[in-house]
């Protein structure tokens, strides 16, 4: 079975509902480590030679994380500018070269905001193009991402188990 690393990048994790039903889903999947980067790193300094250590003895990469701006909470840019260095992921060397590259991310919309017509004019998809270009710059196998809509606060328990049961199904397919 290969393993998966799963990088939760929230900053306010203990508030949050529908990040932690989804790491609650998937958080005791025997092939799975949690890595939860703003426990780990409060003060955004970020230990490189750990982080690429712990990328390299995983065979799937994943990133779970609330939307925020149309992007990624900031400890993420600061983790793919710290980590995905020189002669790692890029350079002479592509480490990381071939490893799926996933991401979970939690959107504070319906989906229908997310549209060409809606009011966001884009889907999450074009907003995650970053995470595209960094997978594709790293020679990453970038994976369609697992995308939640809805703010926590209007969902019900039902649909917050069906995107857990989803989230649960989408990190065992990666890791067939």
């Amino acid at each position: 079975m290969k393993k998966i690393l799963i990088n939760l990048v929230h900053p306010n994790f203990e508030e949050s509902i529908v990040n932690k039903k989804l790491f609650n889903a998937v958080n005791t999947l025997e092939n799975v480590t949690i890595n939860n980067l703003y426990s780990k790193y409060p003060d955004f300094k970020i230990n490189a030679q750990a982080e690429q250590e712990l990328l390299l003895n995983h065979d799937i990469i994943v990133f779970q994380f609330p939307m925020y701006w149309f992007s990624s909470p900031a400890l993420l840019k600061e983790w793919f500018d710290i980590v995905l260095a020189y002669d790692f992921a890029y350079g002479t060397n592509y480490k990381l070269e071939n490893k799926p590259f996933a991401a979970a991310v939690s959107c504070g919309g319906d989906e229908k905001v997310f549209l060409e017509t809606g009011k966001d004019k884009k889907t999450v998809e074009e907003f995650l193009f970053p995470l595209f270009g960094t997978a594709h710059y790293v020679k990453m196998n970038y994976k369609k991402p697992f995308i939640t809509y809805g703010t926590e606060h209007t969902l019900s328990e039902e649909t917050l188990n069906k995107f857990a049961e989803d989230y649960t199904k989408y990190i065992k397919e990666l890791s067939k």
